[in-house]
């Protein structure tokens, strides 16, 4: 799930974003109250990881404008508030997420990033999310408007396609920037999404049972079994015996009757609307880890449909991080060593106890 917190002008305020786990910074660059200037926006992301995202926010600026925005500001992507149709955006070499009414007619952005948001944007106000069909979309879309952080988890489960959700006001106090609204809203949508993606774990799982396959989840989804720590997960990260998994054919069968589609071989990844599901094989965490396929234990979920799973234990978590945090590969995730550094404080509180 992509979370967004727009409408920053402080450097407080995105430290605070980036340290609770957004994916996206929004500025506004239209005048507004919360204008801030390109250059302004340069100092305080100077220091932003690479994954987290800056978005520029315009309404119906010369493209000339938003082109020498994006160059100073360093940004990301934009998006766009105003009249803008695809001649214009077309002539963006950038992502563009582009904000849309729920009444309003959005075919000609077919290959666009939506939004949507309230007829007046960032003043606090929800839309009526029945009046909204998502189900059969084909664009990535946010959630927007009159977002905060007491129902942003059930937008998320009302919008379960939902690519990201995206706030301003709502985590404001006198329309300053609050930092505790922002942790909030920021652990309420990572805890609601993980849910989201548990949920299609467990769908995964009993077709993958009715097989006789028992899958390993791995990844933040299973730290946040775990420990209950908001990771905001990516994906769902699925490991397999390597005699499941080397019959990919029949994987791929499967997936596909669950409404997903291959679309990267070499990662094995597959894709339906905004979830991925990655699939690796469980030996190899011996020699990446030290973490042996045949000690991490068998969980037998009780729930409507009986399904089974492996899940690694905090010891083993521990182990998996520690080597991922000194993988060159996925050495620059940031995320990686915050994971890490949890599971280690959690070992240390069972430890004192």
């Amino acid at each position: 799930m992509k979370i967004k917190i727009c409408g920053l002008s402080t450097k407080e305020a995105v430290d605070t974003a980036v340290e609770s786990g957004v994916t996206h910074l929004g500025f506004i660059l239209s005048p507004s109250k919360r204008q801030v200037a390109p250059e302004k926006i340069f100092q305080i992301t100077n220091d932003v990881p690479k994954t987290v995202k800056k978005v520029g926010v315009f309404v119906d600026e010369p493209i000339d404008f938003v082109k020498k925005a994006i160059q100073v500001a360093q940004l990301d992507l934009v998006q766009l508030h105003g009249n803008e149709d695809m001649n214009y955006i077309n002539q963006l070499d950038i992502s563009v997420i582009k904000a849309i009414r729920p009444d309003q007619e959005f075919k000609e952005y077919e290959d666009v990033i939506l939004l949507f948001d309230s007829p007046q944007a960032g003043s606090g106000q929800a839309f009526d999310w029945d009046s909204l069909v998502t189900s059969g979309l084909k664009n990535k879309f946010f959630i927007a408007g009159g977002l905060n952080p007491e129902n942003v988890a059930a937008a998320i489960q009302h919008f379960p396609n939902a690519y990201g959700v995206d706030v301003s006001s709502g985590v404001e106090t006198d329309g300053i920037k609050n930092l505790t609204k922002i942790k909030n809203f920021v652990q309420n949508a990572s805890l609601a999404s993980s849910k989201q993606l548990f949920i299609e774990f467990l769908r995964i799982t009993k077709k993958l049972n009715e097989n006789k396959i028992i899958p390993y989840l791995m990844g933040s989804l299973a730290v946040e079994q775990i420990i209950n720590f908001p990771t905001n997960p990516d994906d769902i990260d699925i490991q397999l015996k390597t005699s499941d998994f080397e019959n990919f054919e029949q994987l791929t069968s499967l997936m596909e009757k669950l409404g997903y589609q291959l679309i990267d071989l070499h990662e094995h990844k597959f894709e339906k609307a905004s979830i991925h599901v990655g699939f690796a094989s469980v030996e190899t965490l011996k020699n990446y880890a030290g973490v042996d396929d045949n000690d991490i234990p068998k969980i037998n979920f009780k729930s409507e449909l009986h399904q089974e799973f492996f899940l690694p234990t905090l010891k083993q978590n521990i182990q998996i991080y520690q080597a991922a945090v000194t993988d060159s590969w996925r050495a620059k995730k940031t995320k990686d060593k915050k994971i890490l550094k949890k599971l280690l404080f959690e070992e240390n509180d069972a430890n004192i106890k």
